[in-house]
């Protein structure tokens, strides 16, 4: 319930569940994005992914709105936003203001896996890879596509990526470094032609095959290969 009294004052406070209600649906300015609309705002969701997935990490207001592509102001107001909500914490430095996850709240694994699913490394690995000419398939790999197939665990510090089609090394090289900076995380692709793909006598694409793999929406260019 609103009152006149200011938030977090009075016998009027708002409760914790109120508080992150407010900071997901109130004062909305920006278009819900269609991937998820329970956000306020794209900036939202792509915020709370970085810092919300992968290694913990503390991160200055400009390091994040570099990583995020997005105005300082902007940035600032929406981390002061999630800090009332308690899911992220702010730290006082003499440098400025760090800004880190907070997994204490009752939110945070909830809300990793919505985060993972809709704003993590899968769609901007899609969006990256995706957009290169003579893509037939992207795939994860490794500790990534093991957390997309429900497997239990840390979250991965590296995301891996196996591309299949004509693509140059330099080209997939140019789609890592993108993906590694929107996403705080270093990236490794391997690229492989569809001939080879379907090769059975490669090692490493054999290993592959005996993990995780999870397939990314493809380019509309292009059906996905079969495993």
């Amino acid at each position: 319930m609103r009152s006149n009294n200011a938030p977090g004052s009075g016998r009027y406070a708002l409760s914790g569940d109120e508080r992150i209600a407010r900071a997901f649906l109130g004062d909305v300015r920006a278009r819900a994005p269609a991937r998820l609309p329970i956000f306020r705002s794209r900036l939202q969701g792509e915020l709370l992914a970085r810092l919300l997935l992968g290694p913990e990490r503390e991160t200055s207001m400009l390091d994040l709105a570099v990583m995020l592509r997005a105005d300082l102001a902007s940035v600032m107001r929406e981390v002061e936003r999630l800090a009332r909500a308690d899911l992220l914490t702010l730290r006082r430095t003499l440098a400025g203001r760090l800004v880190r996850r907070n997994a204490e709240s009752p939110l945070y694994e909830p809300l990793s896996r919505l985060l993972m699913l809709t704003f993590g490394p899968a769609a901007v690995v899609a969006e990256e890879f995706g957009s290169l000419p003579s893509v037939h398939a992207v795939y994860l790999f490794g500790p990534w596509a093991a957390r997309y197939e429900g497997v239990p665990g840390d979250q991965p510090t590296d995301v891996e990526v196996l591309v299949i089609g004509e693509v140059t090394r330099a080209a997939a090289h140019d789609a890592a470094q993108e993906t590694a900076a929107r996403l705080g995380l270093p990236v490794h692709p391997v690229v492989r032609t569809p001939a080879q793909w379907q090769n059975d006598t490669d090692p490493f694409l054999r290993e592959i095959r005996t993990g995780p793999v999870t397939a990314l929406e493809p380019p509309p260019r292009a059906s996905p290969l079969a495993l």
